[in-house]
């Protein structure tokens, strides 16, 4: 009787643990949070957070901080147009440091580099 009684606990809970329950978008303002995207006051999307020195754009985070190398503020780095783009770069933050002067592809993901620049105050 006893392992009845367990083995009934344990069938319920894995029936109810089963089934994903749907998440709702958190609201802010009247707005989803798939529509809160980062911009800056031009309209370019916040890609993430970098080191404005050179020598440590393998620094990224997706929030404001500073360099944990040189103790530098951290500055966007956003998509933009070519006429205001700094260099080509991967949109994904992890590939903050894949950056070259010509279009091209990521050399870590494949994906199309994109007009980028740094926003410095």
């Amino acid at each position: 009787m006893k392992y009845l009684w367990m083995t009934a606990l344990v069938a319920v809970l894995f029936v109810a643990c089963g089934k994903e329950k749907p998440v709702p978008a958190m609201k802010h303002e009247n707005h989803t949070e798939m529509e809160m995207t980062k911009t800056t006051a031009d309209g370019e999307k916040i890609i993430y957070y970098t080191c404005p020195m050179e020598s440590h754009k393998h620094i990224h985070s997706s929030a404001p901080g500073t360099c944990p190398e040189c103790n530098m503020t951290l500055v966007p780095g956003v998509i933009t147009t070519e006429d205001k783009m700094e260099y080509y770069g991967c949109p994904m933050e992890i590939h903050s440091h894949v950056r070259q002067d010509t279009p091209g592809r990521c050399e870590e993901c494949k994906m199309v580099l994109k007009p980028m620049r740094l926003v410095k105050s």
